[in-house]
């Protein structure tokens, strides 16, 4: 989820600077949702490789289905040896991608990053791609479509369980993304957040998550979501909350997108770190545990280390405005 949310602004910004082009997106099939209505994407295509594009015979199906729509550029935002194939095979004239990989030489527009150092944001190494064959985009916008009927199902859930404001969030889990913090100090964090009068904390996750939210409500009443919700139902109650909560995770990138106030809880280990995968240019709204902690060890969690009370006046800090 966060990959391809973090790739959108990339049309957005294709759009403005060639305003008569057709755009598509090349999107794995539980992502399609993610993407449907997007003002910017003429086309949604889907990657199906775990079935009819899988192995060899589905790589040149998938590189037969791109060829007949005869796309003039080719941008590969995610790096990927078979998506870099797929795109030379089918003859795309321009083919940007990401310099220093074995497959490199599959792209004739190459970008000089090495994502793995994360110096930068996820989201500016995609617009460095897009930059290769001349996107020019001042800013990055996020542009994010709620169908009325995902809008309608949130606010009926939410008058059935008598929510009748505004509202906080806790996202406690991350599908395996980065580092959690512990679900008890979320739990703990529920409490101290129930005692501010008027703010109901709302609990959404995956139906294998819902352990999660067992542990929370044993600390306090909360209202859950979790296993209840389609995308499109997810991004319509993170839009209208006061305030949401969560590890670094896609739900979190889908609460920025669609314009919610945040804190993410992040590991300062590169690969899941905030400086790449962070809410996008909200620096202030990144919490990590204390410098100097070891990241090196496998036996223990470091975000054990991100104190409560730190996340609490984060959080009443922001509430407050």
């Amino acid at each position: 989820m966060g990959d391809v949310l973090l790739s959108a602004p990339v049309l957005t910004a294709i759009k403005k600077s060639f305003p008569q082009c057709r755009t598509a997106m090349l999107v794995a099939a539980y992502t399609h949702e993610l993407m449907s209505g997007h003002p910017d994407a003429d086309d949604l295509l889907i990657d199906d490789f775990k079935g009819q594009h899988k192995g060899i015979v589905g790589l040149l199906k998938l590189t037969g289905d791109l060829k007949r729509l005869r796309f003039d550029a080719a941008l590969v935002l995610h790096p990927s040896f078979r998506l870099a194939l797929v795109c030379w095979l089918a003859g795309i004239p321009v083919r940007a991608g990401t310099a220093f990989r074995l497959y490199s030489f599959l792209f004739n527009r190459k970008v000089k990053q090495r994502r793995k150092f994360g110096d930068r944001h996820e989201l500016d190494y995609n617009m460095e791609i897009a930059a290769a064959i001349g996107v020019q985009a001042d800013k990055v916008e996020f542009k994010f479509h709620i169908p009325q009927e995902a809008k309608d199902r949130i606010n009926r859930l939410l008058q059935e369980n008598d929510i009748r404001g505004k509202y906080i969030v806790l996202h406690p889990g991350s599908g395996g993304s980065g580092q959690n913090w512990p679900v008890e100090n979320f739990g703990k964090l529920a409490a101290e957040l129930a005692k501010d009068p008027g703010l109901p904390i709302c609990i959404t996750g995956s139906k294998t998550e819902a352990p999660l939210a067992d542990t929370i409500e044993k600390y306090t009443p909360v209202t859950r979501f979790d296993g209840q919700l389609s995308i499109k139902e997810l991004a319509a109650l993170l839009k209208n909350s006061a305030l949401v909560i969560a590890n670094s995770t896609g739900p979190l990138h889908l609460a920025v997108t669609v314009g919610a106030e945040v804190i993410g809880l992040y590991s300062m280990r590169v690969a899941c770190g905030p400086d790449r995968w962070g809410p996008y240019n909200r620096q202030n709204s990144v919490l990590t545990p204390p410098p100097g902690t070891d990241y090196s060890r496998k036996d223990s969690n470091p975000m054990e280390l991100l104190n409560i009370n730190s996340v609490t006046q984060l959080a009443r800090e922001k509430l407050a405005k």
